[in-house]
């Protein structure tokens, strides 16, 4: 019997990484896929809810990754979501203003290939079955 596939958003505004982190999450969860932060509250919505992780770049039009993280932490809807942040910015300030505004991770692109960030995501939804 085949388990059952976690549904995971993407929010990333780069049509190039879209293309090969779609490849390599696709493989292994149901993908949502979100150009700014507003989509990935209309993904949610979609979803009512459903959503298993969200995978957050910070760098995006419309709103940043800081500020769909700190609506989704607020709301009691989705506070729950596990937020990965996955991000060009490798300051350490950022690292410290996402985990303390609830991220779960934070890995900067430049230091995971998507088939590794699709392997980490995988195991932290894998733990908290």
């Amino acid at each position: 019997m085949e388990d059952k596939k976690f549904t995971v958003i993407l929010a990333e505004d780069e049509s190039d990484l879209i293309e090969v982190y779609s490849i390599a999450l696709r493989e292994k969860f149901n993908l949502l896929l979100a150009v700014n932060g507003k989509e990935v509250l209309e993904r949610l919505e979609e979803k009512n809810g459903a959503v298993d992780l969200i995978i957050l770049d910070i760098v995006m039009p419309k709103m940043d990754g800081f500020d769909i993280l700190r609506k989704l932490k607020k709301d009691k809807k989705y506070k729950n979501i596990p937020i990965v942040m996955s991000t060009n910015l490798s300051d350490p300030g950022d690292r410290n203003e996402a985990v303390e505004l609830g991220a779960k991770k934070y890995f900067v692109k430049a230091d995971r290939t998507p088939s590794e960030l699709a392997d980490d995501v995988a195991r932290m939804l894998a733990e908290q079955k």
